[in-house]
């Protein structure tokens, strides 16, 4: 029993699928010993072809048994689970400490190291005043970087991708912000605008009929005024610089100026450029110190905290998937990966869509090759799940994942008959995803039709509301509410309005006891 790998993703849902092999091992054996009168859909056509092939007690009530007898030795774990068993079963294969202390929340520890990376090169560095003040801009922080930092860590695999100037010679990328230029470009600017705003405002007025209607109206030119009226009462020269702003600039009223006409002419306008010009290149030049920090952290803290735990014999759930993925693919990694194919000839993942690619990693590296003698696919892995799960962020799915083991499959199945929902729900459902051949946009990723299923089911029948004909429907549609000028709402209204209106729905069941 022992032999059978099997994988799920959550405590929960470990448990309940231990529950379920074991009570189908009992039914499979109560069915062969006494055939119930009320047939099983799977477990009485396969139990009659084992009888259609001559098989007596010995060859299936025999095993049956051994597998109940020996069930607490079932391979059933969560991804972690298997991780921490596979290094303790192979340690010497493995390299790894014999002895470690099993950390529920390291986040302490990350904390620690994000601490030291700030007093370093934030706190005790001579940070340029500006930059500093981007950071607190920025909401940046230790406990904030910290985030960063998990985040990074559980997606080892992924390839951060950083702007490409902050590796360029040159240019504002390596040129600290000089924020005194930008005062003064600010305080020349303001000076014209202070005095001259009606004058500035009366050219632009009078260059409308020549100006990009799409963005000179006498509504955005009033918010750009307004905008200017704002940074006249700045705090900084580097201040929040709204987008309407620049419609002031004389570069944009030139690009912004029609065949045929002339772009309005003030002093101010020049004015305004050069400062827009210069807080632009300083605002990047902080952009990109902030980034340099950054990268510098998620390069040299990852490092860092494994040292830490490794002096404290410590390691966490994440780290444990980490390790034994670093144990497959180094030196030892084929010892390694046959000692695990010898343990676990065969293996399924349950919820396989919530798979991430370094979880796929390991499995692919035990799984998916040959290693040592064994020819490919002398030990299989049976992969469970459904990609349109995928879609809920919350669960960190990984559909290229998907997709990607997918195309390595010798064989694929689809379950076709549904044993949970309605018959009329169920035609309702392929009617609506079976309308489109890419109902759900990507390739690789298509609705198959199902059919109703032999198991027995309760019908569901809600008569607390009434002859309300919407009641008839197996499956209802709702359409939000539009604004008050007919125009979709905005999505965090949206949002809203969705959440309670399935939870005054949830509640309205509930209370009718339906």
């Amino acid at each position: 029993m022992g032999q059978v790998l099997v994988v799920t993703f959550t405590n929960a849902a470990t448990a309940e699928l231990r529950e379920r092999i074991r009570q189908r091992l009992a039914q499979a054996l109560a069915h062969w010993q006494t055939p119930p009168l009320a047939p099983d859909p799977f477990l009485t056509p396969w139990l009659a072809s084992l009888r259609a092939r001559g098989l007596g007690d010995d060859a299936v009530a025999a095993p049956l048994q051994a597998a109940l007898h020996g069930f607490d030795e079932a391979a059933v774990f969560t991804i972690h689970g298997f991780c921490q068993r596979a290094l303790a079963d192979a340690a010497f294969t493995a390299q790894v400490p014999l002895k470690t202390t099993l950390l529920t929340d390291d986040s302490a520890l990350r904390q620690q190291v994000v601490n030291d990376f700030w007093r370093r090169q934030v706190a005790g560095s001579v940070l340029p005043p500006a930059l500093a003040l981007h950071l607190v801009e920025c909401g940046d922080s230790p406990p904030a970087w910290a985030a960063l930092l998990k985040r990074h860590l559980a997606k080892p695999l992924a390839r951060v991708l950083w702007p490409a100037a902050l590796d360029e010679g040159g240019g504002c990328a390596d040129k600290p912000a000089d924020i005194a230029a930008v005062a003064n470009a600010l305080a020349n600017a303001v000076a014209l605008w202070s005095s001259q705003r009606d004058s500035v405002l009366h050219a632009v007025d009078a260059a409308l009929p020549g100006l990009h209607k799409g963005s000179y109206k006498p509504d955005t030119v009033r918010a750009a005024a307004a905008e200017w009226d704002a940074l006249a009462q700045a705090d900084h020269p580097l201040a929040a610089l709204g987008e309407r702003a620049k419609l002031l600039g004389s570069t944009l009223l030139a690009a912004r100026c029609n065949k045929g006409h002339t772009a309005p002419r003030h002093p101010f306008f020049s004015a305004a450029q050069a400062f827009l010009d210069m807080h632009a290149a300083a605002s990047q030049s902080l952009r990109l110190g902030r980034l340099r920090l950054l990268r510098q952290l998620l390069a040299e803290a990852p490092t860092a905290l494994a040292e830490l735990k490794r002096g404290q014999r410590a390691v966490a759930f994440d780290d444990m998937l980490a390790n034994l993925h670093a144990r497959l693919v180094g030196d030892q990694g084929d010892a390694l990966a046959q000692a695990l194919q010898q343990r676990f000839p065969a293996a399924l993942i349950d919820e396989f869509q919530d798979t991430d690619p370094l979880q796929w990693a390991i499995f692919e590296r035990v799984y998916g090759q040959p290693v040592g003698d064994a020819a490919a696919g002398d030990a299989p892995l049976f992969l469970v799940g459904d990609p349109k799960q995928a879609i809920y962020s919350f669960r960190n799915a990984d559909l290229a994942t998907y997709l990607a083991a997918r195309a390595r499959a010798t064989a694929t199945w689809t379950l076709t008959d549904n044993q949970r929902a309605s018959a009329g729900l169920i035609t309702a459902l392929n009617t609506v995803f079976g309308h489109h051949p890419q109902a759900f946009m990507l390739p690789g990723l298509q609705h198959h039709p199902v059919r109703l299923g032999a198991k027995p089911r309760s019908r569901f029948v809600d008569r607390s509301g009434g002859p309300d004909v919407r009641l008839a429907s197996p499956l209802q549609l709702w359409r939000l509410p539009r604004t008050s000028d007919g125009q979709a709402l905005p999505k965090a209204q949206a949002l809203q309005a969705a959440t309670a209106a399935t939870a005054a729905e949830i509640a309205r069941l509930l209370a009718a006891a339906q």
